[in-house]
C-alpha cells in the first residue's frame, strides 16, 4: 500500500465512509494507519529513511566516544 492510499483510506475511515464492523476493512484501515504513521517517523523516502538512520548511527556513535574519552580520563586520574 502507498502512502497516498493509506492517507486517502484513513481520510474515509475518520469520515465515517467505512464500515469498521467488517474485520477485513477493519484491518485494511489498521494496515494504513501502521504505513501512515511509519512514514512520519521514518521518512517516506528511501533518502529519508536513510537519513533518518544515518543520524541515530551518528548519535550512538558521539555518545560512545563520549563514555569512552571519559574511562579513559578515569582509568589515568586513578
Amino acid at each position: 500500500m502507498t502512502l497516498e492510499e493509506a492517507v486517502r483510506i484513513e481520510r474515509q475511515a475518520a469520515a465515517g465512509a467505512l464500515d469498521l464492523s467488517s474485520p477485513y476493512v477493519a484491518h485494511v484501515v489498521e494496515e494504513a494507519h501502521r504505513v501512515h504513521v511509519r512514514a512520519e517517523v521514518w521518512g517516506a523516502s528511501g533518502e529519508d529513511r536513510r537519513r533518518t538512520r544515518r543520524t541515530i548511527g551518528i548519535g550512538v556513535a558521539s555518545v560512545l566516544v563520549f563514555i569512552g574519552g571519559l574511562a579513559v580520563c578515569l582509568s589515568f586520574t586513578q
